[in-house]
């Protein structure tokens, strides 16, 4: 299985259409249909061929990771132990946080021939990767241009990947509620909010018009689709979720529980609205040593116990449409949980 992911962008809702792989249409059943019922078929096939596709239909669902450390792929040795823990454990997808330097004017991508090393070797394997980005501020207002420039680079390293690369986008891990600004807020309309929506609007718009083969993704929490988080965006009044999800191709949910039903409750509402517009979610788990909220995370349960709820979930992605496979939270705690030892960097597992 290879995590390619998405969902379709609806261009009065989200991002412009890109060009689709339709699905064929087995003819042959169809030869002793009566012509009035080949007539609504052809009606049904066109008005089919005019709704925009999901990227997604020719997805094969499977699981992926967070990549956190950039010594997770500096050196060869690491990036070859990530690679062999990935086919080893049937993960086909990487999310690789990257990091970023500044000059006047420019963002520049630290590591950047490492990554690309990286992007390689996991893609010898059938391995998908993107580029992963995480600051609770970077969505904020002041901050838009830089998150942009940075945004520009990440384009122009891919730019320098072979054509048959397997790199297929960005995802932003921005949660904005970690901020004193959040927790502080008094109305249930966080400037941060429209902040946050802006800056996906703004770069979906970035990568439409200079990469529009890159995928846009977020990270989110799975209690956005509350009451409370109503608001109207480009006059449209949704839950936050759903402005999230129209403006991104997919989601990744922060679904973290230990069971498959518990994982699934959380997302019902986000898968609902991803059936409706044609996009999907993803789901996640969490295997980090959690100070607080212990009890969501796999650290300290029996790894026997992971792996029960792990094919529970591709099971159910397999089976519907609307949920694209599963994230696992995150290498380091994971290769740790499994190996007794951080994979090539010592210290505390904790997620940068």
């Amino acid at each position: 299985m290879s995590f390619v992911r998405c969902g379709c962008r609806r261009q009065e809702e989200g991002r412009s259409s890109r060009k689709y792989r339709l699905p064929a249409v087995n003819l042959p059943r169809y030869k002793r249909i009566a012509p009035p019922c080949i007539l609504v078929l052809i009606w049904l096939v066109v008005s089919t061929l005019g709704m925009p596709l999901s990227l997604n239909a020719e997805q094969r669902k499977g699981l992926g990771m967070w990549v956190w450390s950039s010594s997770s792929f500096l050196t060869q040795e690491a990036r070859q132990q990530l690679v062999q823990f990935c086919v080893k454990h049937r993960i086909t997808h990487l999310d690789v946080h990257v990091k970023m330097a500044h000059n006047s004017s420019n963002a520049i991508l630290k590591d950047a021939e490492a990554f690309k090393d990286l992007i390689a070797l996991a893609g010898q394997h059938d391995i998908t990767t993107a580029a992963l980005r995480g600051n609770p501020k970077m969505f904020f207002s002041e901050n838009h241009d830089r998150t942009l420039r940075e945004l520009r680079a990440i384009i122009a390293f891919s730019e320098t990947l072979p054509q048959d690369t397997l790199f297929k986008g960005i995802k932003y891990d921005v949660e904005p509620y970690c901020t004193k600004e959040w927790k502080a807020g008094r109305t249930p309309l966080y400037p941060m909010m429209y902040d946050y929506l802006t800056l996906l609007r703004k770069a979906g718009s970035v990568l439409d018009k200079q990469a529009p083969h890159l995928w846009l993704a977020a990270d989110t929490p799975f209690w956005w689709d509350k009451d409370r988080f109503v608001l109207e965006f480009e006059g449209k009044r949704k839950r936050f979720n759903e402005h999230v999800q129209d403006l991104t191709d997919f989601i990744t949910i922060m679904s973290y529980r230990r069971s498959s039903q518990k994982v699934l409750d959380c997302v019902e509402n986000e898968r609902r609205y991803a059936q409706r517009i044609r996009k999907v979610i993803f789901l996640s788990l969490e295997t980090v040593k959690l100070e607080q909220d212990p009890h969501v995370s796999f650290w300290g349960v029996p790894k026997e116990e992971f792996w029960k709820v792990v094919p529970e979930l591709l099971e159910t992605a397999e089976r519907d449409t609307a949920v694209g496979g599963v994230m696992i939270h995150c290498y380091r705690s994971l290769f740790e949980k499994f190996n007794n030892d951080p994979p090539n960097v010592p210290g505390k597992v904790t997620p940068e």
